[in-house]
């Protein structure tokens, strides 16, 4: 919580490193050798040595997550430059195969690898993180059960994997089906205090089936270390404005939902096994499909309910200063998302490399990287 009441928020944004024929290529141990002394403990290290991940600090608006995220796309961008290599941003690669791709040599990835073996292996997905502060232990499990309902919305409007190993899956988020192999994944349970959630976490570890609490990997949890609600459910959002919308998004969903609550009105919650089904929605068919609204006990268009959620949380976007961030909604409906995009490339072309090539030139838009090869492709 920062000064005034606003929610801080943190974003972490996962990279795939390519190189000039569009492949994915394992090259994590020397950019972040020259990472470091510009962009420090904001850019680490993942599973997979073709990804990326970077990390805001604690940002008061979504502006000032702006700016560090471009910050960070330019510079690697700029330090992958002269290598002939890139970064682009996408829930899945269009083409690589997980077969080919190096697990990061590090003691925590290969005790998952040991442990969860081809689940793990397969793991070449790239997802959109963002933490929102609740400080309130209690208000922090009170919204993460009312905001679960929100999480098909997310990802409908994020979903950018709609190819895996070179296949058109037919889905717009493939990713989410990859994830979904992994264990204590998808919408998380009704929890009735942070006591029980603790508890939970707590039996766990003592049985030995997780060392941690950040091996709870639901699409929104409660963050073990920090004072803060993580929203997990996204694809990785090619455009930068589109992870800025994302991320304005969840500040607001939980700055509306903790606004109710001081005013004694609940949001109602809803079974996780309802919410799945509106998951599986988006995953398969994003802003085109149709969800539930379980209020109506009907059928929604995607886009119908995106424009509800903008208009329930406008009464609280002009104190958090993100009310133009949010309005980026109507761009996603009227262009697509990045799957979208995706498809459509595909469908001209019928080459993956194409859609590649094209998942490289967004992931810069708006993007300054003092090269200036790389800036006329950003803007071309």
């Amino acid at each position: 919580m920062s000064r005034e009441g606003l929610l801080t928020i943190g974003v972490e944004e996962e990279y795939q490193i390519i190189d000039s024929s569009g492949e994915l290529h394992s090259h994590i141990d020397t950019l972040l050798t020259k990472a470091e002394a510009k962009l420090g403990d904001k850019v680490k290290r993942e599973m997979m040595q073709s990804v990326v991940e970077v990390g805001t600090s604690i940002c008061e608006n979504v502006d000032e997550a702006r700016e560090q995220l471009a910050d960070m796309r330019g510079t690697l961008a700029g330090l992958l430059g002269p290598e002939e290599m890139r970064i682009a941003c996408a829930g899945t690669h269009p083409f690589s195969r997980w077969q080919e791709q190096q697990i990061t040599d590090h003691e925590r990835y290969k005790m998952l690898e040991e442990e969860l073996q081809d689940v793990v292996r397969t793991l070449v997905i790239f997802g959109l993180h963002v933490h929102v502060a609740v400080p309130d232990r209690e208000r922090r499990i009170e919204v993460l059960n009312e905001a679960r309902y929100f999480l098909p919305h997310l990802l409908a409007l994020s979903t950018s994997s709609p190819f895996w190993m070179g296949r058109n899956t037919g889905l717009k988020s493939y990713r989410s089906v990859i994830w979904s192999n992994f264990p204590r994944t998808g919408i998380p349970p009704d929890l009735s205090s942070y006591d029980e959630y603790e508890n939970y976490v707590e039996l766990l570890v003592k049985t030995h089936s997780i060392d941690n609490g950040k091996k709870i990997w639901w699409d929104l949890r409660a963050h073990p270390s920090f004072p803060t609600i993580e929203f997990r459910v996204c694809d990785m959002p090619t455009r930068l404005e589109e992870t800025v919308c994302l991320a304005a998004l969840m500040q607001a969903i939980c700055a509306k939902l903790l606004q109710l609550r001081s005013r004694n009105l609940g949001f109602r919650k809803y079974m996780p096994a309802l919410i799945a089904e509106n998951k599986w929605r988006a995953i398969r068919h994003g802003i085109d499909g149709s969800l539930i609204d379980f209020g109506k006990q009907a059928e929604v268009p995607m886009r119908d309910l995106a424009l509800e959620l903008v208009e329930f949380v406008d009464d609280v976007v002009d104190d958090l200063g993100s009310r133009k961030a949010v309005e980026y909604v109507h761009t996603i409906l009227k262009g697509g998302t990045s799957a979208d995009r995706q498809l459509s490339v595909f469908k001209q072309t019928g080459d993956t490399r194409a859609v590649a090539e094209q998942l490289a030139r967004e992931t810069l838009e708006g993007v300054s990287t003092g090269s200036p090869a790389q800036s006329k492709t950003q803007t071309g």
